[in-house]
């Protein structure tokens, strides 16, 4: 049975003291890129993603977190090391919004996540008529008035989600129609959606594989052993 889980973590809820202990875990290249973040809870985001794909990794592949080695990579995810040389990675995706942080993880196929803050405030059908195809804004501005800003959301995450997993497997092919017949799709050639609402957040998980199974854990606290303890409730 193909599974992955996701990891959903509010930044804002760290303390200095914990952001201290989790920059000691950063590498050079990370530390980097940390502080050319102007804003503090921009920081945050990606100390907390940085965090929470070492824990997923070594969750995984049965190693310690500070056995996982992760380097920047311009325009592109980070890459990951283990130890042995030839072991096989999981596959991963990290996502970010206003103080949440998102980490997709699977040793079972390739990923692309993101994660939206649902603004329900926001001129939907104007930024879908800006971002989305001619068939993705007709499909919208026909959708319901109570359902249009959660429909709104939906489409953009699928295609951030989808993009992501084109990226990761190589495929520079423009992103392909999200709508036909007027029907917003939820899988095509190698890739599979699958879009929840949780916490605020719209998540889109794009995988290349269809999965049977996604655990979505809201992690609490600061101490990777408690983060432990709480993906074995509830994977148990």
């Amino acid at each position: 049975m193909r599974s992955a889980f996701i990891l959903l973590y509010d930044a804002r809820q760290l303390a200095d003291h914990e952001r201290d202990r989790f920059l000691a875990c950063l590498g050079e290249s990370e530390l980097l890129r940390y502080r050319r973040f102007l804003r503090p809870l921009r920081q945050r985001e990606f100390l907390l993603g940085r965090i929470l794909l070492r824990f997923a990794v070594a969750r995984l592949a049965g190693v310690a977190l500070e056995a996982v080695h992760v380097a920047e990579r311009k325009n592109q995810a980070p890459s990951v090391q283990l130890p042995l040389a030839g072991a096989a990675l999981p596959f991963f995706s990290l996502s970010h919004s206003r103080g949440w942080v998102a980490c997709a993880a699977s040793v079972d196929t390739a990923l692309g996540l993101d994660a939206e803050v649902l603004d329900a405030g926001r001129d939907v059908d104007a930024i879908g008529r800006a971002a989305f195809s001619e068939a993705e804004s007709i499909w919208l501005s026909s959708r319901p008035g109570e359902d249009k800003a959660a429909d709104f959301y939906a489409m953009w995450s699928s295609k951030e989600a989808l993009f992501k997993l084109m990226s990761v497997q190589g495929n520079g092919s423009p992103s392909p129609e999200h709508v036909a017949a007027g029907t917003r799709l939820r899988s095509g050639p190698d890739w599979h959606a699958r879009t929840w609402t949780q916490q605020g957040l719209v998540i889109t998980l794009c995988s290349r594989e269809r999965l049977q199974s996604v655990a979505r854990i809201c992690l609490q606290g600061a101490a990777p052993s408690a983060w432990t303890l709480q993906l074995d409730n509830r994977l148990s």
